[in-house]
């Protein structure tokens, strides 16, 4: 069992140092995304557009934070109220449905070559909501988000490889597809 232990630990080791095989990368990055994501008080799928920014401090760990605003679906909803006589009167109401999201996030890449990334990434946040729903909740209302992207991958392209378009597979806040693009530095 210990040998099993220390050849898993070797191996990992072994990964962290192909990660970190090629001494000059870009430190800085920006990036824009837009996903798809389906909010909780909303039926139907909105979409969220988010900007981030990444420092490197080394080859395989990239920190840095989120912007995330959804934007999209209007929440309906009709109410009756009724009069001691028997009479009633119905409203009818409807809001645009608003999230804005900061969460900073963590990233640990697998594979770091000049014209391909992939990695996964952690990220926790706090967010500002409005809206009706069927529950007559207060909004704005303050709500604590998380993500996980379970699998990344950014293609880089341009004369010095510094632009890259990509996607990534996740569960959480910025959705179950991503689709991004961005410049380092």
């Amino acid at each position: 069992m210990k040998r099993i232990n220390f050849l898993a630990i070797l191996w990992l080791y072994t990964l962290t140092l192909h990660a970190q095989k090629e001494t000059d990368f870009y430190k800085h990055e920006l990036k824009v995304s837009v996903g798809d994501t389906k909010l909780p008080l909303v039926k139907k799928v909105n979409y969220n557009f988010s900007v981030a920014y990444f420092i490197r401090p080394v080859r395989w760990l990239w920190i840095g934070g989120n912007f995330i605003n959804y934007l999209g679906g209007k929440v309906y909803y009709n109410r009756r109220e009724y009069n001691t006589n028997g009479d009633f009167n119905e409203f009818s109401k409807s809001k645009l449905k608003y999230c804005a999201v900061i969460a900073p996030e963590i990233r640990f890449s697998y594979i770091n070559k000049k014209s391909v990334v992939l990695y996964s990434a952690f990220s926790t946040g706090v967010g500002w909501e409005n809206g009706y729903d069927s529950k007559w909740e207060k909004y704005p209302k303050t709500i604590s988000y998380l993500h996980a992207t379970l699998f990344g991958i950014s293609c880089n392209f341009g004369p010095h490889n510094n632009v890259f378009l990509g996607s990534e597979l996740g569960i959480g806040f910025k959705g179950l597809i991503n689709i991004h693009g961005g410049y380092r530095f």
